[in-house]
């Protein structure tokens, strides 16, 4: 479940700090089908190590029966990888604007990058997009294409939008 947060730093200012989860599935609702998922998934595991801790007492297994099991572990083991960056999101793909500048992360786990609004010259808001112009040639490409629901999708562009014209910056 994702949600733009949406805390006022200065509250004399007026300007909000906006965070946007830039990753797949973050602005989607589906609790009931993930609980199902997570208790399969542990179910699956809880199954698969019965398995080889049976074959290990019983001293009935082969190198390949154990290599098997072991790869089947993969997929549960991927599914707990997920459910791990959902409550760690800091090594996600983001978008965050605050009253001094603007930070993001374009592909996982990759540096951050930073800068300030005074560096900024222009922003150009596009249907899945937005590229931030810095006044040294810089371009900052960030791709919002991840964002799977068209109303969160429009209300962050807004929220871009609004952010600019306080900061009276080129908007194209």
């Amino acid at each position: 479940m994702g949600i733009i947060y949406f805390t006022q730093n200065y509250p004399l200012l007026l300007m909000q700090e906006i965070s946007v989860r830039l990753f797949k599935g973050a602005y989607t609702l589906k609790p009931k089908a993930e609980q199902r998922l997570m208790l399969l998934a542990f179910a699956a595991v809880a199954v698969q190590l019965g398995f080889l801790v049976h074959l290990a007492l019983s001293e009935m297994y082969t190198v390949e029966l154990v290599l098997v099991f072991l790869v089947n572990l993969f997929i549960p083991a991927y599914y707990f990888f997920n459910l791990w960056l959902d409550h760690k999101p800091k090594y996600r793909r983001h978008l965050t604007l605050t009253e001094k500048g603007v930070c993001y992360r374009a592909k996982f786990r990759q540096k951050e990058h930073e800068f300030d609004w005074e560096e900024v010259d222009t922003v150009q808001i596009e249907k899945y997009r937005v590229k931030f112009l810095l006044k040294n040639e810089e371009e900052h490409d960030i791709n919002l294409g991840r964002i799977q629901n068209d109303e969160v999708l429009q209300q962050v562009k807004e929220q871009i939008r609004e952010m600019v014209q306080q900061k009276e910056i080129m908007l194209q």
